[in-house]
């Protein structure tokens, strides 16, 4: 009998203890998966901005992501350029995308304020809705960003001035 307790009081604390973030299910031993935030650049006439072949193009060293404290202090986010994909015989992704691992979780509310700089004048305010883990709206300088693919995550579009 002390055995079964013992038994059941192991599996209550390890109940207790590992939950999955988010809710849900036994244990958080398997790491979480996460989707990287997917943008879109393009130019007034609907060019790829990412795209290495494009005169004009911005390369990840003219990209800064980052968000400001309160006493504003910067903090960079990690970027990069993610190149064109097909996720399924029918869909593919034609557009290079300015992807990062970080945006996602750091996007608490819509009320977060991001900085992205291109080049070095243009300057776009971003505020992303993030509803487990996919951007489900993205306002750019206060304005709703198109969506550019839905599946299989949400990838919205940058329309570059």
């Amino acid at each position: 009998m002390k055995k079964f307790s013992l038994i059941l009081l192991v599996i209550f604390i390890a109940n207790l203890g590992c939950k999955k973030n988010g809710g849900g299910g036994l244990c958080a031993c398997s790491p979480l998966e996460t989707t990287p935030s997917l943008i879109v650049l393009k130019g007034n006439s609907g060019i790829d901005l990412l795209n290495p072949a494009t005169p004009g193009f911005f390369d990840k060293n003219q990209i800064q992501l980052y968000s400001k404290d309160v006493n504003n202090n910067i903090k960079y986010i990690n970027v990069y350029i993610n190149t064109p994909f097909t996720f399924n015989s029918d869909n593919k992704i034609s557009y290079y995308q300015l992807a990062s691992y970080e945006l996602i979780s750091l996007a608490k509310n819509i009320d977060n304020n991001f900085y992205l700089k291109l080049g070095s004048d243009k300057i776009y305010q971003l505020n992303l809705e993030v509803k487990n883990g996919v951007i489900v709206k993205l306002l750019v300088n206060n304005i709703a960003a198109p969506q550019e693919y839905a599946s299989p995550r949400s990838i919205y579009t940058i329309q570059v001035q």
